[in-house]
């Protein structure tokens, strides 16, 4: 039963099912971190299931945010939807083409011709995809052809059959493939493209007015995050088995392999989390973003023509709750993190 006293949370998860690969998210909750922070937190897959669909949902007023690439919240401040960034969740660059590594092909011009798969296949990421093409010169809608990988989201075997028997040239893809594959033994090598300089990748974003009335519940969902990614970076082999046991969803299925899954998971995982590192970011504090990234970031959006208005950077994000997010002891977590046992 839930407990009335603590202010509910809907977060609107943008993919089909619990991975994972969003670990730091479910553990805010499985660890208790939320509910000590006085927040009761309600993940919200029905209404969602695809990064567009739960910015839709936001929007629509079914869930009070969600957590996708920034691309989404600034597109759809483009069309004067009063959607803001508030927590940077990954740093590095999340989304990239990607090739296997006995591949020919070295740099993103020579992926004219090819047929390219989408990992995880959504309208705005595709156009974050054109976008990035259109950046070197390339022509999205003439000169590649695009595909949804075979298995795409979550079959890990066949995509790693359609990667290995060449049925896609390229991927675009989402960080935690690079993972997956590898413990499939296919691994990829990411291609330089202009985007690898654009931090942050993945927030956390929630319309203005939510932030405006709400922002202790906010705050304190940020901290409850921030203080799950200390302890999934402590030990992320216990972060995948605590997330296993609380939601059983997001274990293996049945029939499958208990062990090769975890050693996909935990791949995936650790490949996730690297960039979800704050040591070399401009302002080193959980959930923090400046207005330089963002200027960056729609420098980017404006000249592929992703985005038709430059508007000041202030207006797509804010650093109101960033001292909120870090008001808390990261070496008492990661001491929980070393003794846990599950």
């Amino acid at each position: 039963m839930r407990n009335k006293s603590r202010d509910k949370l809907t977060v609107l998860i943008p993919a089909p099912r619990l991975s994972t690969g969003f670990a730091p998210i479910w553990l805010a909750d499985a660890l208790g971190y939320a509910a000590e922070e006085g927040v009761d937190v309600i993940f919200d897959l029905a209404r969602s299931g695809s990064p567009k669909q739960a910015v839709e949902g936001v929007v629509a007023g079914d869930g009070d945010m969600t957590f996708v690439n920034i691309v989404f919240s600034m597109m759809a401040r483009d069309r004067g939807v009063p959607l803001r960034v508030f927590y940077g969740f990954v740093r590095a660059q999340n989304r990239s083409f990607t090739v296997p590594v006995k591949s020919s092909i070295r740099r993103l011009a020579e992926l004219r011709g090819k047929t390219i798969g989408l990992h995880f296949d959504d309208p705005e990421l595709f156009a974050f995809a054109k976008a990035v093409l259109v950046g070197v010169g390339i022509g999205p809608d003439r000169e590649v052809s695009f595909m949804p990988l075979p298995g795409t989201p979550f079959n890990v075997e066949r995509m790693a059959a359609a990667l290995r028997d060449g049925e896609v040239d390229a991927v675009w893809q989402l960080d935690i493939l690079s993972g997956l594959m590898a413990a499939e033994g296919v691994s990829l090598r990411h291609l330089p493209a202009p985007i690898d300089r654009l931090t942050p990748s993945s927030t956390m974003c929630a319309l203005d007015e939510s932030l405006v009335s709400r922002p202790r519940v906010f705050g304190a969902f940020g901290r409850a995050v921030a203080k799950a990614t200390v302890f999934a970076l402590a030990n992320p082999a216990a972060a995948i088995r605590v997330i296993w046991r609380r939601y059983p969803d997001a274990g293996p299925r049945p029939g499958e392999d208990e062990k090769r899954a975890f050693r996909g998971e935990l791949a995936s995982l650790k490949e996730r989390l690297e960039g979800q590192r704050i040591e070399t970011a401009a302002v080193p504090k959980w959930g923090a973003i400046t207005e330089q990234e963002i200027a960056a970031w729609q420098e980017f959006l404006f000249t592929t023509k992703a985005i038709n208005t430059r508007r000041p950077p202030s207006e797509y994000f804010t650093d109101a709750l960033v001292s909120e997010f870090n008001s808390f002891d990261p070496q008492a977590i990661i001491a929980q993190a070393n003794e846990y046992s599950v």
